[in-house]
């Protein structure tokens, strides 16, 4: 091996090792709870400045977390949107599997999936991660064209405000509903089904559904067309 890819290789473990840290802190102590020092040091690096030089700042930290989960989770969505194109079900419902589901699939990932939910969820509160202005994203995110696509052509029953913020509001219970069942079915004081995640998972599905099918209320109508 040359001494470049012995230098590269190094390089690659060490990002690796950042990024692992960086995950299991910020899920663990939240985001603006965890300093550059610590990471570092979780990650067993003695230079100080590693974060710095590999990823420029907490920011760049945080964009190569979602830049690891972010492509297999649109790339899962994209090929569960195929499977259940021809199944007998709701839009509204078909939808919400697509959004859901992945998700709950990232609580099995031992590579920091369960993790990637939990910094997702606390971004999403404070819509860092712009679900609903994508233009002006804090962090990028690959592009879920079909998902988006196939919103807009199954729920026209929404005015273009209203379906921004039910998409808004869809990914938050999606997200937090995920994230909190993560950290509740671990304690056996719970009862079973409490702990159980297909009963959790159809359940978010059914109220996600909810939130894209029920039509919006006179009130919410006219709030809207005043805005």
């Amino acid at each position: 091996m040359t001494a470049t890819a012995i230098k590269d290789n190094r390089s690659f473990r060490t990002r690796d090792a950042l990024i692992r840290a960086a995950e299991t802190l910020f899920a663990d102590c939240g985001i603006e709870g965890v300093s550059i020092n610590t990471i570092t040091r979780a990650a067993g690096q003695n230079n100080r400045n590693a974060v710095q030089y590999h990823f420029g700042s907490k920011h760049g930290l945080l964009q190569a977390i979602f830049d690891k989960h972010g492509p297999g989770l649109t790339a899962r969505r994209e090929a569960l949107l195929d499977e259940l194109q021809g199944v007998d079900m709701s839009p509204a419902r078909r939808i919400a599997s697509i959004l859901v589901l992945p998700l709950v699939e990232k609580l099995d990932d031992d590579d920091g999936g369960a993790a990637y939910v939990h910094i997702s969820a606390e971004l999403i509160v404070s819509n860092t991660l712009s679900y609903t202005l994508p233009e002006s994203a804090v962090f990028q995110l690959p592009r879920e064209t079909k998902l988006v696509t196939l919103m807009c052509e199954e729920l026209r029953h929404f005015t273009p405000e209203v379906l921004r913020q039910r998409v808004m509001l869809a990914n938050i219970l999606a997200f937090h509903g995920i994230s909190d069942h993560a950290r509740l079915r671990d304690n056996p004081a719970l009862d079973a089904l409490s702990r159980d995640t297909e009963f959790m998972a159809s359940n978010l599905i059914d109220s996600v559904a909810a939130i894209l099918d029920t039509a919006p209320s006179a009130r919410t109508q006219s709030l809207a067309g005043g805005s």
